[in-house]
């Protein structure tokens, strides 16, 4: 099936859940009205898609269409994400898919399930495979499934904006894939960073993102970067109050935002990285102080 231009498409997320099932249990033979993109975090599963068939473990993926009969089964105490969304709606609201699932023979599966393409810009058509593996998903899946069940004011929209970025992550490396190139194999640390510096993130938490063991994580992060995670994580800090600094914003705003302590504490922070303090980087002429943040 051929969705169209990926810069062109309006996806719904229609269910999101994460949760436990045991051994033995099973979906299926049955079709589903949308596309499914299910993952295992821990334990295994397996997936018959029409005569074929995947074993699914942590960290990797399947994903299917409408009209392709599959079972889904669990062989192994398995926590996993589950998401069924469509890839053109007017409204991002969420249909529900559950009254519109289908059971099928198990002679309806017999029948090969159908591909997916998607256009990418300057890349031609990317066939999304039914079975990948690709780090970086989990962190956009937990934000997902978060919005999803807190239903937050203008929840759909949100849900909308996280369900592009998963695609687009998705549709990218696949992209890079294609043409033998690898986007940066700690990426999804770098990004967990950028979007949220006042965690106090861990080189185990960040290790996990990338699916790597916390030492081999650390020597790959600083052969790539030039820094270890700390001081990466202390540069972003920086380089954002540098940009919210220019647009105005008050110094005890920033401090809290980029999850420092004290204001006093910020600005010995800021000082000691760039030989002056917020109040004389803010004096600083137009003309000097802008490149500076670009540098950062």
């Amino acid at each position: 099936m051929y969705i169209g231009k990926l810069l062109s498409v309006t996806p719904t997320l229609n269910f999101a859940s994460r949760a436990m099932a045991e051994t033995g249990e099973y979906w299926g033979p049955r079709t589903i009205p949308d596309w499914q993109l299910f993952s295992v975090i821990t334990g295994e599963a397996r997936l018959q898609l029409g005569p074929e068939r995947f074993r699914i473990r942590p960290g990797e993926c399947v994903f299917y269409g409408p009209d392709s009969p599959h079972i889904l089964s669990i062989t192994r105490p398995t926590q996993y994400f589950s998401f069924h969304f469509s890839w053109h709606e007017v409204s991002p609201e969420p249909i529900h898919p559950a009254f519109r699932i289908r059971n099928v023979s198990s002679e309806a599966m017999k029948k090969k399930a159908e591909s997916c393409r998607i256009s990418v810009h300057n890349g031609g058509d990317i066939e999304i495979p039914h079975h990948f593996s690709i780090v970086g998903l989990d962190s956009i899946m937990t934000r997902m499934f978060k919005e999803y069940q807190d239903e937050l004011e203008a929840y759909p929209y949100a849900l909308r904006a996280l369900l592009m970025e998963l695609l687009t992550v998705l549709v990218r490396h696949l992209a890079c894939r294609s043409k033998g190139l690898l986007l940066s194999k700690i990426e999804p640390a770098l990004a967990a960073m950028r979007e949220q510096p006042a965690r106090k993130w861990s080189v185990s938490e960040l290790a996990e993102l990338c699916g790597y063991h916390p030492s081999y994580f650390t020597g790959l992060f600083c052969r790539e970067v030039g820094q270890n995670p700390k001081e990466y994580l202390i540069a972003e800090r920086i380089k954002q109050a540098k940009a919210a600094l220019l647009k105005g914003e008050p110094v005890e705003q920033i401090a809290q935002s980029l999850g420092y302590a004290s204001i006093h504490y910020f600005s010995n922070n800021f000082k000691k990285e760039t030989d002056l303090t917020p109040s004389e980087f803010k004096q600083l002429p137009t003309a000097v102080r802008t490149p500076d943040v670009l540098r950062s």
